[in-house]
């Protein structure tokens, strides 16, 4: 195996540019004559978006190192290309868990030199946001300085690629939280995922957003949330559900395949002894 990725960074001007590209990318294997072995992007916003296309590589004139000093995300905007080792490439994010290590200060120069690379990790920044949370003092914050309270919009969602441009302007427009990561996908072959029913064949596009968002007078927790469920739903999209959810269960089930569910919950559990999907997932947010 050859032991680098070769990185280029396209930007665009627009959403529907850069979808048009990733549906190229997935027809094509290969973008402007590079090859690609690896895509991503990421949406700064509605007019500032790049593509992410990897290329293995047997050679690297520099390799970027990305758990020192500098941030991964803030290089796509700054560089046209870039080296890194296969484990490198891999591992690409972890340091800053993609954007959202901003909240601790870790992207401050200075804080970023005293905070012990061993602890630059998103696990650990996953431990933090969970300690946060079980005992409120980002609220309490929020609230003592008289700011409006914040919801946590924290979803990845599959939209098919010809309607990704639609969902990113929704998103602009209604949520306003940068960036956004976009991740193409496609089943392999004809066999599907039950419960998750994307259809083969079909290019989709994971949009990746993680972050709060100041809730606007008079709406309460959920609000945001259920805008991007709707408009998922809207765009024949799905989105995964290690998130929040805020269905009802009438919608959930028509979503999450009910009837293929209820089958395995009736052959695997048939006394339901365990909680269903729809109380693991939804029930009690």
């Amino acid at each position: 195996m050859q032991p680098f990725v070769h990185l280029r960074h396209f930007p665009f001007g627009t959403a529907e540019d850069c979808l048009d590209a990733v549906g190229q990318i997935a027809a094509e294997g290969s973008y402007r004559g590079h090859r690609a072995d690896f895509v991503d992007g990421t949406a700064f916003g509605p007019g500032e978006l790049y593509l992410t296309v990897g290329a293995f590589s047997d050679v690297a004139p520099w390799r970027s190192d990305y758990t020192g000093q500098q941030v991964y995300y803030e290089s796509i905007r700054r560089d046209k290309e870039d080296f890194l080792t296969i484990r490198d490439y891999l591992w690409r994010w972890d340091t800053d868990w993609f954007w959202c290590s901003r909240p601790f200060g870790v992207q401050k120069p200075m804080i970023r030199r005293l905070w012990p690379r061993r602890y630059r990790r998103s696990d650990v920044y996953r431990k933090l946001v969970a300690f946060d949370r079980r005992h409120g003092l980002s609220d309490i914050l929020t609230a003592r300085r008289q700011l409006p309270p914040r919801e946590a919009v924290i979803q990845d969602v599959e939209i098919p690629v010809e309607r990704g441009a639609e969902f990113l302007r929704f998103f602009a427009a209604n949520v306003g939280m940068s960036p956004v990561w976009m991740c193409p996908l496609r089943l392999r072959g004809a066999r599907v995922w039950p419960l998750y029913p994307l259809q083969p064949g079909e290019v989709y596009v994971n949009f990746g957003f993680w972050g709060t968002v100041p809730l606007p007078a008079g709406q309460a927790d959920g609000y945001y949330n259920r805008l991007v469920e709707d408009e998922v739903a809207r765009l024949d999209g799905h989105k995964s559900l290690y998130s929040t959810s805020f269905y009802a269960e009438e919608e959930f089930y028509r979503l999450y395949n009910g009837d293929a569910y209820r089958a395995l919950k009736h052959a695997y559990d048939g006394e339901g002894r365990l909680l269903g999907l729809y109380e693991k997932c939804v029930a009690g947010r």
